[in-house]
């Protein structure tokens, strides 16, 4: 019974035309970068993933200038007056134009806690990732809302 199951399961999810959303890492729009202000580290990782994620030969082209800025807000101090805690915000602000869009502004912002570390090496590469999972995180949500603007 179980395999029978499994069986029609297959069938039915190759037969219903399911496709990813990210096939191949790419999407039928071109995410022309103009302009970039703001931290130089997350700038590049941003523009890095736009590169990745662009089709140069996409009918669908969007020209974007951006403002990045990251805020280092220190939550808790030990007895010694030294911060335990930070809370890094991230706020990037888009404003998209293209044929059919009109300076469009979309902004995201995102909030990570994180504990100090005595070994700033590590610290500083923990912040960095953090940056990095940031500017993904950016990315996917603007080819989302290109996309779904495009449908419409």
């Amino acid at each position: 019974m179980k395999k029978i199951f499994l069986l029609i399961s297959i069938i039915f999810i190759y037969a219903c035309g399911y496709s990813p959303l990210y096939l191949a890492g790419k999407n039928d729009l071109f995410l022309n970068l103009k302009k970039i202000e703001g931290d130089f580290e997350l700038n590049n990782y941003i523009k890095n993933d736009f590169k990745i994620s662009s089709d140069v030969n996409s009918p669908n082209v969007f020209d974007i200038n951006a403002v990045t800025k990251i805020d280092k807000v220190i939550l808790t101090k030990d007895a010694t007056g030294d911060a335990t805690d930070y809370r890094l915000d991230f706020s990037v602000k888009f404003i998209i134009a293209s044929e059919n869009l009109e300076n469009k502004v979309v902004s995201y912002n995102e909030s990570f806690k994180i504990k100090k570390n005595d070994q700033k090496f590590e610290q500083s590469n923990y912040e960095k990732e953090i940056k990095r999972n940031f500017s993904e995180i950016v990315k996917d949500k603007l080819i989302l809302y290109l996309l779904n603007f495009n449908d419409n």
